[in-house]
């Protein structure tokens, strides 16, 4: 049987298209964004089951993504064994970190101190002056009192993708538990939280460092971004 979105009719037996694989997913994808998601589904019932499976996972975990309550405050009652994940934003030529990143670390230090026990993980690369992302925004948190011990840097991502990518392997790497609190600013949460859902992180809290929160429904094009994210991280 192929693989079924949850909000779409009952799947089908794949049929014998001659349509590519790739350009099915592509359909598929492309059905979803913009909201036909029968049509999306008669794009899944076509393909090969493994890649159905694989297509249904990433919409499911992007669906969740959409509609993911997110606040600018500190989140209450988050489990033990949680990592605060805070992401990067691009350096200044000189190195020196902007606002934007400032503002992200400020709220990420305002969880850490909430949650004493939890690893810290920063996330960026693009190094600017020799220095990347992770490591000033590793020395801005040492500065502030944070202990090194709890500081683990992810000094390789380039872009959203890789910093689910990349974050998801340094947590298993160190024993980490799946469970994280992601901070980001208010028009990076759906797409990064669709990214880290994708990688196998779950997601006990998103939280934006400014107070900017998205309520109005996203854009068919913007909905579309998410997915082409999303898809970069599944790698289909």
């Amino acid at each position: 049987m192929a693989a079924t979105l949850a909000t779409g009719p009952a799947g089908a037996a794949p049929s014998t298209s001659t349509a590519s694989t790739t350009s099915l997913t592509n359909q598929a994808f492309e059905r979803q964004a913009a909201g036909d998601t029968a049509g999306a589904q008669a794009a899944i019932n076509q393909m090969p089951v493994d890649q159905a499976q694989k297509v249904v996972a990433v919409m499911t975990n992007v669906n969740k993504a959409l509609t993911f309550p997110l606040t600018d405050q500190v989140p209450g009652g988050v489990a033990a064994g949680t990592a605060i994940v805070i992401l990067g934003f691009g350096l200044e030529d000189n190195g020196a970190m902007r606002p934007i990143l400032v503002e992200r670390l400020t709220k990420g230090l305002a969880v850490a101190q909430a949650y004493p026990a939890f690893p810290i993980v920063v996330t960026g690369g693009a190094p600017k002056a020799g220095k990347t992302e992770a490591a000033a925004m590793k020395e801005w948190l040492l500065a502030q009192g944070v202990s090194g011990t709890r500081i683990y840097t992810e000094e390789s991502a380039g872009s959203t993708q890789a910093n689910a990518i990349n974050t998801a392997a340094l947590m298993r790497q160190n024993g980490f538990g799946n469970g994280a609190v992601l901070v980001t600013s208010a028009d990076h949460t759906r797409r990064s939280v669709a990214d880290f859902l994708v990688a196998g992180i779950t997601l006990q809290a998103v939280v934006a460092s400014d107070a900017k929160i998205q309520s109005a429904p996203m854009s068919t094009s913007g909905v579309a971004a998410v997915y082409r994210d999303a898809r970069g991280v599944a790698k289909i």
